[in-house]
């Protein structure tokens, strides 16, 4: 009966290393996988810690999307651009020989 606690502690141990290294990194609650594989480390705690604030719950944690990043337009394409060269350009002249 005297071994029957630390038993208890080392397999809470194991299942939670298990847990841990087979959860996906983006469903893993709180904070990342790296520092749960450490606070398992704890004695009682850590597993208990784990699944308390970051099991995964079995919904994905949601992500917020990239920001849009500002189209970057060469010049070639950009209309405006092209209306101000138009607007620079001479007038063209005659093609005609001189006499």
């Amino acid at each position: 009966m005297r071994f029957l606690f630390p038993i208890l502690i080392i397999v809470l141990l194991v299942y939670a290393w298990i847990e841990i290294s087979q959860s996906k990194p983006h469903q893993v609650r709180q904070l990342p996988r790296w520092a749960w594989a450490l606070i398992v480390i704890i004695p009682l705690f850590g597993p208990a810690l784990w699944l308390i604030f970051g099991r995964p719950n079995g919904s994905e944690v949601v992500q917020t999307p990239p920001k849009p990043r500002p189209r970057v337009v060469a010049p070639d394409d950009d209309p405006d651009f092209l209306r101000s060269l138009r607007k620079r350009l001479p007038p063209p002249e005659d093609d005609k020989p001189a006499a």
